[in-house]
């Protein structure tokens, strides 16, 4: 069961992206940190475990260098099945990202995402969360 979305971890590796959502999501109430990669990502979400505030949503790219949401999904299932994950990203139809979103992920968005939409999908996932 997942609980309601008050922190957020944002893993992608275009700064711009980062700090523009990062911003607007501050500016909704949420307490929001940020990883470029999938190391980096994994780090925090285990420390933040150790925490009174730990991540209740992950925003990951679907493609990062290095590693991208393929490798960092089923981690974070296996190891923190209660934080919720909204995959992005700006490659339209491949068949790996839908393989992934049909796995592991509990929403797709596509770059170019407005911080409007964002807040929408992350609204939704949480109107979804309260119902069961």
């Amino acid at each position: 069961m997942h609980r309601p979305i008050k922190r957020i971890l944002v893993v992608d590796d275009e700064a711009d992206f980062v700090h523009t959502i990062n911003r607007h999501l501050k500016r909704e109430g949420f307490i929001v940190d940020s990883a470029e990669d999938e190391i980096k990502a994994r780090r925090k979400i285990d420390d933040s475990g150790q925490s009174e505030t730990p991540y209740d949503l992950v925003i990951a790219d679907a493609v990062m260098p290095n590693m991208g949401a393929s490798e960092l999904l089923p981690w974070i299932k296996k190891n923190h099945p209660e934080i919720s994950v909204i995959i992005v990203s700006g490659f339209g139809d491949n068949d790996s990202l839908k393989e992934i979103m049909r796995e592991d992920s509990d929403r797709y968005a596509k770059k170019p995402l407005t911080p409007q939409k964002m807040i929408g999908v992350i609204n939704s996932l949480g109107r979804n969360q309260e119902q069961h």
